[in-house]
């Protein structure tokens, strides 16, 4: 749960403070929003990743990600301007790195039946990043600077290596195994693992698109400081905790499948209404509030529909889902500050929302609980 905190802390640091680390690294918010596609685009190392959790133990691919995300973030202090694209690329394998050693570390532990609830358990770190972190990190911006939260991020990502490495017991590796990269392509190639990278793809395209433009947004058109998006962030942290927590109360008993198509449409519905809600700033932050719920709800509710498409290579499989994943986040943050910038606020809602209708398709049709 610490280490996924930190984890989740640097991978959401950045996307409220865009202008702020634009600034800092004197470049324009299109320019940093480039800096942050290197940094997704690393997860295309996702499957090689996913092979060594597969084949070394997750403990050790987990332990590799937070020792990562310390490089990388000390790399970005101490470099300026373009020349932080190279600790931005190591940065970006943090992610990678953790999140299916983690996911698949927790799957080979609890039987399916439970699955969801267990792994809800540990999404809570996603919302409480945005609760907790992010406010601390405007207020740290504010009042030091943009390079104090960088600092701290360091830190904390060395003690969380540490803590994976010497405190978290072995797993019995159920789904341990040695895959080659043919056998990589041949489950990849497989209908339902297919339409999983795609729904990965897709939906975390929406969420880039949500993560680059409520900043952005609520800073140009309102004059939110720092510290006020800090605490935009922490009412969009309640929300995701407030769907992590639906999810693993009721996902086991709805099912994945169908629940995951119920959050996907109702995510779909309130990207369409946030256009309707830019000159009042309370219906605004409504709007945000009830889509973080709904988004995390759904990714939260998909992870265990996941886990079961190729049990017997479990942490690739994730990895493999996290290659969309990379690539959407890579493209999401060019993408919608383009689309911010020359259509509007319409154009970047009507992008999400077409994203998540076509994943509730992929869903439908090929994401099978049997």
């Amino acid at each position: 749960m610490f280490g996924r905190l930190v984890i989740d802390t640097g991978t959401r640091a950045v996307y409220p403070f865009i202008p702020q680390f634009a600034a800092g690294l004197g470049l324009t918010v299109v320019g940093f929003s480039w800096l942050l596609f290197v940094r997704a685009i690393a997860g295309v190392l996702g499957p090689l990743l996913g092979m060594l959790a597969d084949k070394f133990g997750r403990r050790t691919l987990m332990s590799l990600g937070l020792l990562a995300q310390a490089v990388g973030v000390a790399g970005v202090l101490a470099l300026p301007g373009w020349w932080t694209a190279v600790p931005m690329f190591i940065f970006g394998l943090a992610l990678p790195a953790f999140i299916p050693a983690e996911q698949a570390y927790l799957s080979d532990r609890v039987a399916y039946q439970k699955r969801g609830r267990a792994l809800a358990a540990v999404e809570f770190a996603w919302a409480i990043s945005g609760i907790v972190s992010l406010p601390i990190i405007g207020w740290l911006i504010d009042a030091f600077g943009w390079r104090w939260p960088l600092l701290v991020l360091a830190l904390f990502s060395l003690l969380g290596a540490a803590a994976i490495w010497f405190g978290l017991p072995a797993a019995e590796h159920k789904t341990l195994t040695s895959l080659s990269l043919p056998d990589v392509w041949r489950v990849s190639l497989r209908p339902n693992v297919a339409a999983a990278i795609g729904v990965g793809f897709l939906l975390f395209l929406a969420v880039s698109i949500l993560s680059t433009v409520w900043g952005i947004w609520l800073t140009f058109d309102f004059g939110l400081t720092a510290s006020a998006l800090g605490l935009v962030a922490t009412i969009a942290g309640l929300a995701e905790l407030s769907g992590s927590g639906v999810s693993g109360l009721f996902i086991d008993r709805m099912g994945k499948q169908r629940g995951s198509m119920l959050g996907l449409l109702f995510c779909a519905l309130i990207f369409l209404l946030l256009p309707a809600t830019q000159h009042a700033l309370v219906l605004a932050v409504g709007c945000l509030f009830l889509l973080s719920l709904g988004v995390e709800f759904t990714v939260v509710s998909l992870i265990p529909l996941y886990s079961e498409q190729a049990p017997e290579a479990r942490a690739t499989v994730f990895a493999l889902v996290g290659l969309g994943t990379a690539v959407s986040v890579a493209i999401g943050s060019p993408l919608t500050t383009t689309v911010w910038e020359s259509v509007g606020l319409w154009g970047v809602s009507l992008t999400g929302a077409a994203s998540l209708l076509a994943a509730l398709g992929l869903v439908w049709k090929f994401l099978r609980e049997d």
